[in-house]
Protein backbone atom coordinates (compact mmCIF):
# COMPACT_ATOMS: atom_id res chain seq x y z
CA UNK A 1 0.00 0.00 0.00
CA UNK A 2 1.15 3.47 -0.75
CA UNK A 3 1.83 6.10 1.85
CA UNK A 4 -0.84 8.35 0.32
CA UNK A 5 -3.49 5.69 0.84
CA UNK A 6 -2.39 5.12 4.43
CA UNK A 7 -2.43 8.86 5.13
CA UNK A 8 -5.99 9.07 3.76
CA UNK A 9 -6.94 6.18 6.00
CA UNK A 10 -5.42 7.98 8.99
CA UNK A 11 -7.40 11.11 8.07
CA UNK A 12 -10.60 9.03 8.14
CA UNK A 13 -9.66 7.71 11.59
CA UNK A 14 -9.17 11.30 12.73
CA UNK A 15 -12.67 12.22 11.50
CA UNK A 16 -14.15 9.28 13.41
CA UNK A 17 -12.23 10.47 16.47
CA UNK A 18 -14.15 13.76 16.34
CA UNK A 19 -17.45 11.85 16.27
CA UNK A 20 -16.27 9.75 19.23
CA UNK A 21 -15.35 12.87 21.20
CA UNK A 22 -18.87 14.21 20.72
CA UNK A 23 -20.45 10.92 21.74
CA UNK A 24 -18.20 10.63 24.81
CA UNK A 25 -19.06 14.19 25.85
CA UNK A 26 -22.75 13.45 25.52
CA UNK A 27 -22.44 10.24 27.52
CA UNK A 28 -20.49 12.04 30.24
CA UNK A 29 -23.08 14.82 30.33
CA UNK A 30 -25.94 12.35 30.74
CA UNK A 31 -24.04 10.55 33.52
CA UNK A 32 -23.53 13.86 35.33
CA UNK A 33 -27.14 14.90 34.76
CA UNK A 34 -28.33 11.58 36.17
CA UNK A 35 -26.50 12.01 39.51
CA UNK A 36 -29.55 13.50 41.31
CA UNK A 37 -31.52 10.38 40.36
CA UNK A 38 -29.09 8.05 42.14
CA UNK A 39 -31.76 5.87 43.85
CA UNK A 40 -32.85 4.72 40.39
CA UNK A 41 -29.50 4.11 38.68
CA UNK A 42 -30.50 1.11 36.62
CA UNK A 43 -30.99 1.98 32.97
CA UNK A 44 -29.78 -0.94 30.83
CA UNK A 45 -29.84 1.04 27.59
CA UNK A 46 -27.30 3.51 28.95
CA UNK A 47 -24.87 0.69 29.79
CA UNK A 48 -25.27 -0.76 26.29
CA UNK A 49 -24.45 2.64 24.77
CA UNK A 50 -21.48 2.89 27.14
CA UNK A 51 -20.18 -0.54 26.15
CA UNK A 52 -20.51 0.16 22.41
CA UNK A 53 -18.81 3.54 22.78
CA UNK A 54 -16.03 2.02 24.91
CA UNK A 55 -15.36 -0.56 22.19
CA UNK A 56 -15.67 2.06 19.44
CA UNK A 57 -12.97 4.21 21.04
CA UNK A 58 -10.54 1.63 22.40
CA UNK A 59 -10.50 -0.68 19.37
CA UNK A 60 -9.31 1.97 16.86
CA UNK A 61 -6.49 2.94 19.23
CA UNK A 62 -5.28 -0.66 19.29
CA UNK A 63 -5.72 -0.98 15.52
CA UNK A 64 -3.74 2.21 14.88
CA UNK A 65 -1.02 1.08 17.24
CA UNK A 66 -0.71 -2.58 16.23
CA UNK A 67 -2.42 -2.83 12.83
CA UNK A 68 -0.12 -4.31 10.23
CA UNK A 69 -1.10 -1.88 7.45
CA UNK A 70 -0.89 1.31 9.46
CA UNK A 71 2.41 0.35 11.06
CA UNK A 72 4.02 1.37 7.78
CA UNK A 73 3.37 4.98 8.77
CA UNK A 74 5.78 6.34 11.38
CA UNK A 75 4.51 6.21 14.95
CA UNK A 76 5.02 9.96 15.23
CA UNK A 77 2.28 10.52 12.63
CA UNK A 78 -0.15 8.16 14.37
CA UNK A 79 0.66 9.03 17.98
CA UNK A 80 -1.75 11.94 18.49
CA UNK A 81 -4.64 10.02 16.93
CA UNK A 82 -3.91 6.91 19.01
CA UNK A 83 -3.81 8.85 22.26
CA UNK A 84 -6.85 10.84 21.20
CA UNK A 85 -8.82 7.59 21.05
CA UNK A 86 -7.35 6.45 24.37
CA UNK A 87 -8.29 9.77 25.99
CA UNK A 88 -11.86 9.47 24.72
CA UNK A 89 -11.99 5.88 26.04
CA UNK A 90 -10.83 7.23 29.41
CA UNK A 91 -13.57 9.89 29.39
CA UNK A 92 -16.14 7.19 28.61
CA UNK A 93 -14.72 5.19 31.52
CA UNK A 94 -15.19 8.24 33.77
CA UNK A 95 -18.83 8.41 32.68
CA UNK A 96 -19.20 4.74 33.61
CA UNK A 97 -17.54 5.46 36.95
CA UNK A 98 -19.98 8.28 37.66
CA UNK A 99 -22.86 5.96 36.89
CA UNK A 100 -21.52 3.22 39.17
CA UNK A 101 -20.26 5.46 41.96
CA UNK A 102 -23.60 5.77 43.67
CA UNK A 103 -24.69 2.22 43.03
CA UNK A 104 -21.96 -0.16 44.19
CA UNK A 105 -18.39 1.08 44.20
CA UNK A 106 -16.85 3.33 46.83
CA UNK A 107 -15.84 6.78 45.60
CA UNK A 108 -12.18 6.88 46.72
CA UNK A 109 -11.30 3.51 45.22
CA UNK A 110 -12.98 4.35 41.91
CA UNK A 111 -11.45 7.80 41.54
CA UNK A 112 -8.00 6.55 42.55
CA UNK A 113 -8.24 3.90 39.84
CA UNK A 114 -9.40 6.37 37.19
CA UNK A 115 -6.78 8.92 38.26
CA UNK A 116 -3.97 6.38 38.01
CA UNK A 117 -5.10 5.37 34.52
CA UNK A 118 -5.20 9.02 33.43
CA UNK A 119 -1.81 9.85 34.92
CA UNK A 120 -0.15 6.78 33.39
CA UNK A 121 -1.64 7.60 29.98
CA UNK A 122 -0.40 11.18 30.25
CA UNK A 123 3.13 10.13 31.21
CA UNK A 124 3.34 7.50 28.46
CA UNK A 125 2.07 10.02 25.89
CA UNK A 126 4.60 12.61 27.04
CA UNK A 127 7.48 10.12 26.86
CA UNK A 128 6.48 8.78 23.45
CA UNK A 129 5.90 12.27 22.11
CA UNK A 130 9.41 13.30 23.15
CA UNK A 131 10.89 10.19 21.55
CA UNK A 132 8.97 9.88 18.26
CA UNK A 133 7.90 13.35 17.27
CA UNK A 134 10.95 15.16 15.98
CA UNK A 135 11.66 18.79 16.69
CA UNK A 136 10.66 21.05 13.82
CA UNK A 137 13.34 21.22 11.21
CA UNK A 138 15.07 24.50 10.68
CA UNK A 139 13.86 26.07 7.44
CA UNK A 140 16.54 28.71 7.22
CA UNK A 141 20.12 27.84 8.00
Amino acid sequence: MTTDYLEKQLANWKRFLLVSIGAAGTLLATAIADIPNHPDMYFPGWYAVWFILQLATFTPAVMLLLGSELRKLPLGERLNTIFGYLAVAWIVLIAFGLKLAFATVSWPMLWNFLSVIGIVMGIVYWLLRRKYINAPEATFL
